[in-house]
């Protein structure tokens, strides 16, 4: 999620750490512990790549997709230009632990931020570190990323799974080097779909309509014109604050952090859209702006790539209380 988040001073990151329970602005309480078990995969789960900067609504969708039954997640993906960097890998080991899962191969990004990007503002990154809301030990359980780079760990698992799909939470430089470095793999994706961009809402700063977009933007256009089919959901149709659904042990206090709330969720409504798919969308061939009001969307026709105008609120509830009961 793309939020403007302060770096947080120690007491607030050591109290967020050690409190036995995280709360909301209405005093909710969400207990810490274990999970119920995750139902278990469908013969008919689809392949998933989830690419994702950490920030603490990534976590929530990540575990939203790492627990549905319909979604088998193969990998994890971490780009260098997303508001955590895989600095970010030293969550994983205590989150996939939280979650009692077993970890998928998590693979760090080397490719480097393109001329037109903005950098995220390093202190949203520290934030997102020491106050995620995700429940940890005094001692971080260990989690080694694998060598292989993110692109070229998506470009081998596209050419090894049919209908491998892509869950892109972060900038999406990765994924368009997979489709500059080895297209013939990047043609065998099954989909993408992506948090990015703006169409009518404000910019998030100067220059920069949308985070993700804004920080990489020529690869979100190079992926919005490649060969395999796009969904985008943009800021727009994201309400403000965090959804009912959203509550449980593990995932409960994902970025309400006091003082250091996350505004919304778009990250989680992305899995969810991915998932559900309620969404209404407008297709269309669609500009991306990459220099002045990055990551601001135009649609100029007739095309293919879906950008979602609207959200079932209430379907979405409905899946992220089924799965994180």
């Amino acid at each position: 999620m793309r939020r403007r988040i302060l770096l947080v001073p120690l007491a607030v990151a050591v109290l967020a750490a050690c409190s036995p329970a995280a709360s909301d602005l209405d005093g909710e309480v969400f207990a810490r512990g274990p999970m119920a078990p995750a139902a278990e995969k469908r013969a008919d789960a689809v392949p998933v790549v989830v690419d994702t900067d950490l920030a603490p609504d990534d976590l929530a969708a990540l575990a939203l997709l790492l627990r549905h039954p319909g979604v088998r997640v193969l990998a994890v993906t971490v780009p260098q230009t997303g508001e955590l960097d895989c600095r970010g890998t030293s969550l994983l080991g205590d989150f996939f632990e939280a979650l009692e899962v077993e970890p998928p191969p998590v693979a760090c990004g080397t490719t480097p931020r393109g001329e037109d990007g903005v950098m995220f503002p390093p202190d949203w990154g520290a934030g997102a570190l020491m106050a995620s809301g995700l429940p940890r030990d005094d001692v971080p359980s260990d989690l080694t990323p694998v060598r292989t780079p993110a692109a070229t760990l998506l470009a081998r698992l596209a050419r090894r799974h049919d209908d491998l799909h892509v869950v892109a939470l972060a900038p999406l430089t990765e994924v368009a080097a997979v489709l500059r470095e080895d297209p013939e793999a990047y043609a065998r994706l099954g989909g993408i779909i992506t948090m990015a961009g703006s169409v009518d809402s404000p910019s998030h700063a100067d220059g920069v309509a949308e985070w993700n977009a804004g920080a990489d933007p020529v690869p979100f256009a190079e992926v919005l014109a490649g060969p395999v089919p796009v969904t985008v959901v943009p800021d727009d149709p994201v309400p403000l604050g965090a959804p009912d659904g959203l509550a449980g042990p593990v995932v409960g206090g994902l970025g309400r952090v006091p003082g250091f709330e996350s505004p919304r969720y778009w990250d989680l409504a992305t899995a969810g859209t991915f998932v559900a798919g309620s969404a209404a969308t407008e297709s269309g061939s669609w500009t991306v702006d990459t220099t002045g009001d990055r990551g601001r969307l135009r649609r100029t026709g007739e095309g293919t790539v879906r950008v979602v105008t609207g959200l079932d609120d209430a379907a979405l509830d409905e899946v992220y209380r089924s799965v994180f009961r």
